[in-house]
């Protein structure tokens, strides 16, 4: 049985959107189209290019994890006689990660059968040897740390070995894009944390991140988090007049000005940074579900063309596409033309 399926790009909106590559990066491009297509020395040159620059490290890493999935065991065999190992088990331990996350899954843990948990956790399981090698090959490179994170989650960690995760990630690179999302899905309610944890954590992260980095959206995610959670607690529960009242009045005067506060301060000295996009994404689908503030949804929107992510935001709501190209409609965003690959 082949558990894990290929397929050619995501077409869910038309043939309008490319679908899960937040990037301005050609050569990214053509080496995830590479690894997809089973050529993983491409995807180890696109790695070696990262040293020095975790921000580019986990983007490009994140990309060519998420091309290789089904293809951890070929990512294995260029171990054998290879002089630079670190690139190599980092990559894999993070597709094995990715593997274990697809036959997991994406939604709630009670809606997955019991089989399917042994064999997440089992796939899971492999993921820590190769990472906690890549770290201690290379002890300054903060982006095994990040990928623990997400394999701690997984594995159900109790909050202490999550903390001593995250300290060794942030001690070295404190404003990773990357981690500090991770980070927030960790501490969220639906992962055994609490909603003023995950508050806490991004108005920390927004409060002290560098002028003019995107890191502020960690605000809006958490924003969106809570909206996802809230809401889905209302309709599960039936209370539809709750909901709608919950959905009108959610952005008060304090919400909306803590999130102008936070988008002023990236792209008031923003320059240019690999996680743009995604920050794009996120304060535009917050900003979208407020009249008030659809000239900033646009403003956000307009920035990403024709890309949109495969998860959140926009995944929480439905497909992704699909739900992007509704919030584009409804700030009269002309939609892009039909892809021509």
């Amino acid at each position: 049985m082949r558990i894990f399926r290929r397929r050619k790009g995501g077409r869910s909106a038309g043939d309008a959107f490319v679908v899960g590559r937040l990037w301005n990066d050609i050569a990214l491009d053509a080496a995830v189209e590479a690894v997809e297509e089973g050529y993983l020395n491409a995807g180890l040159v696109l790695l070696g290019e990262t040293h020095g620059d975790p921000e580019l490290r986990s983007l490009r890493l994140d990309a060519l994890s998420r091309a290789a999935v089904g293809r951890s065991q070929g990512i294995a065999e260029l171990l054998a006689g290879s002089r630079d190992r670190a690139d190599i088990l980092l990559w894999l331990g993070r597709t094995v990660i990715d593997e274990a996350w697809v036959i997991r899954g994406g939604g709630f843990s009670g809606e997955a059968g019991e089989d399917r948990f042994k064999m997440f956790f089992a796939t899971l399981s492999g993921a820590h040897e190769p990472l906690m090698e890549a770290a201690r090959l290379r002890p300054y490179d903060p982006v095994p740390w990040e990928s623990m994170i997400w394999f701690a989650l997984g594995m159900q960690f109790d909050r202490a070995e999550e903390d001593e995760i995250w300290e060794e990630t942030v001690s070295r690179s404190a404003t990773l894009f990357s981690a500090h999302w991770a980070r927030i899905q960790a501490l969220s309610e639906k992962w055994g944390g609490s909603h003023e944890e995950m508050f806490s954590h991004a108005r920390e992260a927004a409060a002290f991140a560098p002028r003019g980095n995107p890191l502020t959206a960690m605000l809006a995610l958490a924003h969106l988090e809570y909206l996802r959670a809230e809401e889905r607690r209302l309709v599960v529960e039936n209370k539809m007049m709750a909901y709608m009242k919950f959905s009108m009045r959610y952005f008060s005067e304090r919400v909306v000005g803590e999130l102008k506060d936070a988008e002023r301060r990236w792209t008031a000295y923003a320059t240019a940074h690999p996680r743009d996009f995604e920050a794009h994404h996120l304060f535009g689908a917050v900003f979208v579900r407020e009249a008030s503030t659809h000239d900033l949804a646009a403003r956000h929107l307009r920035q990403v063309g024709n890309r949109v992510g495969r998860g959140a935001p926009w995944s929480y709501l439905g497909d992704p596409a699909e739900e992007f190209a509704a919030a584009l409609r409804r700030l009269r965003i002309s939609l892009p033309g039909p892809r021509d690959d």
